[in-house]
């Protein structure tokens, strides 16, 4: 699978312009402190990415996120009444930017990963869009 062939995946990295600061802040705060579920998870990434010759995918998701992380957009009225500016907005993606690529990762390897890795890399992605 990949980003071209995974639907789920692609809606996850077209809605990642549309994130409001409060979504942003929320995915950075998820992984502030270690988590042993995620080290587990990206373990088998790791190994699943290795072993079925992915690695081309996983950099394109990678590059894919780190160039939503720090890209320099405009923000909206609302945000810049709150007083963020562009780059605060860029530093506060740059901060989420860990949570989005784990649930771009679970997304894109899907079910090669065994469901509790998968939830482990999925789960404040989907906390804080359900939110």
């Amino acid at each position: 699978m990949t980003v071209e062939t995974s639907p789920e995946l692609g809606a996850l990295l077209g809605c990642l312009p549309r994130l409001n600061r409060g979504e942003l802040f929320g995915l950075a705060a998820a992984h502030r402190r270690p988590s042993a579920a995620r080290e587990a998870a990206w373990a088998e990434v790791r190994a699943v990415v290795a072993g079925e010759g992915l690695e081309r995918e996983l950099d394109q998701v990678r590059s894919e996120v780190a160039g939503w992380a720090t890209h320099l957009a405009t923000i909206t009225g609302q945000e810049a009444g709150a007083g963020m500016t562009e780059m605060l907005m860029t530093d506060a993606r740059r901060e989420a930017a860990t949570a989005v690529l784990d649930a771009a990762v679970a997304l894109l390897l899907g079910d090669r990963l065994g469901e509790e890795h998968r939830r482990a890399l999925l789960g404040p992605w989907r906390r804080v869009r359900a939110g």
